[in-house]
């Protein structure tokens, strides 16, 4: 079944609750008992005390690119009421996106309300070169199950100061968490910690870019950026991480705009800036901007007690772009991530990639599992020639990325997706 925007609501009220960077709380597994049906006193045992090999996990899928251009604007309006329908977009997916204990994604887009962006060419909202989309899409993104959005990337202030503050008040409402930007100099200093099943998550966002757009002097908060690579703002980024680690984080995300458009190999400033986050104490880097897929490498120390994975770019995940080469934009990818925590241990257990691909219909655009269409092409939605013209080579695309730098044995397809064997 579907999340529900409810369910969100619900969980972003809890944890409105519990101030982000507060003391840790450590979980309390119970095991379940027989009921007993006798008048004697029973002695209280309310209070179980966690057992030492108690082993918990969860599972982190991420995605790359949200984007919204011109193309999806105009399908999903609705011309009878004046309104936007994304609700198809995630459909064909779904049941991947609920199988995540915390989703996450890049959102390239601003949510400024119509008219209010510095371009309102398309029903009163734009795409590139500044974007600023219907709120119905965040509706959208909330339905689908997102947890976590990362709103630093170099469209962070297509609308301006205003369309930042108004996208994560959009945001909040919906019980999406964010990281990157901010309204205000106490919210910056917050830590961004979600516990669930028993493992404490931190969460940092930065990018390298603002697309020459000036952060105003007056509001140094409102975006974490490291603009012409400031060696001491990638401190500050490494920083956050310890940070978040001394706060009882047990698993560190950190989620980086960074890249070259288009390049299909990492380039020397994403692999330098992986390094320092690694050696800082990050789980799972996670890159965008280059709007295409890109190789994943595992990092690990000298000493081997450190472990980490790095997705150089996991593409669009949704997106109209056109042009040459547009098949490679249209294919991105789910990366599902296990974390496991034994006694003081947490680390990566388990590693696999869903390649999916953009399909385009007449009332909207949409994200097909590319595996399965293209092994089970009636069990997704009809596709038109052109289609399985470009999952077939999203198909053997990604696995061709994926195996880069890598033995290619350590990667299998199982279960409509592709597993690497996590060593």
């Amino acid at each position: 079944m579907t999340k529900h925007i409810n369910k969100s609501i619900f969980l972003f009220s809890l944890f409105a609750v519990i101030s982000m960077a507060c003391n840790r709380h450590q979980p309390t597994p119970i095991e379940s008992h027989e009921k007993i049906e006798s008048n004697e006193e029973i002695e209280d045992t309310s209070t179980v005390i966690p057992k030492k090999d108690t082993v918990y996990s969860l599972k982190i899928s991420a995605v790359g690119d949200l984007m919204v251009h011109d193309y999806q604007i105009l399908k999903a309006h609705r011309n009878d009421t004046d309104s936007f329908d994304f609700s198809p977009v995630f459909k064909q997916v779904q049941p991947y996106l609920d199988e995540a204990d915390i989703l996450l994604g890049n959102l390239e887009t601003v949510f400024a309300g119509k008219d209010n962006g510095r371009s309102n060419k398309v029903l009163g909202y734009s795409s590139f070169p500044y974007f600023n989309s219907p709120n119905a899409f965040a509706e959208t993104l909330a339905e689908a199950g997102f947890d976590l959005v990362t709103t630093a990337n170099n469209h962070t202030l297509d609308a301006y100061p205003e369309g930042v503050v108004a996208t994560l008040n959009l945001l909040d409402s919906l019980g999406i968490r964010h990281v990157g930007t901010a309204r205000d100099s106490a919210e910056k200093q917050q830590l961004c910690l979600i516990e669930k099943n028993g493992i404490l998550v931190g969460f940092s966002g930065y990018t390298y870019s603002l697309n020459g757009i000036r952060r105003p002097k007056d509001k140094p908060y409102l975006v974490n950026e490291f603009v012409n690579y400031d060696t001491i703002k990638i401190r500050k980024m490494c920083d956050e991480i310890r940070r978040l680690k001394a706060a009882g984080a047990d698993f560190v995300v950190s989620y980086v705009h960074i890249g070259t458009e288009y390049q299909k190999k990492p380039n020397v400033y994403q692999r330098k800036v992986a390094d320092s986050l690694f050696h800082a104490g990050a789980h799972l880097i996670l890159m965008s901007h280059p709007h295409i897929l890109q190789k994943m490498s595992v990092l690990i120390s000298k000493d081997s007690l450190q472990k980490s994975l790095v997705a150089y770019s996991l593409g669009n995940f949704i997106s109209s772009q056109v042009g040459t080469e547009s098949t490679f934009k249209d294919i991105g990818a789910i990366l599902e991530v296990e974390v496991k925590k034994w006694k003081d241990t947490t680390s990566i257990s388990a590693v696999s990639v869903i390649p999916t691909y953009s399909y385009w219909r007449k009332d909207h655009i949409g994200v097909l599992p590319v595996i399965k269409a293209h092994d089970t092409p009636d069990k997704v939605i009809k596709l038109r020639w052109k289609d399985t013209v470009k999952i077939n080579k999203a198909y053997y695309h990604t696995l061709e990325v994926l195996r880069e730098d890598m033995d290619s044995t350590l990667w299998k397809i199982e279960d409509e997706r592709y597993h690497l064997e996590w060593k």
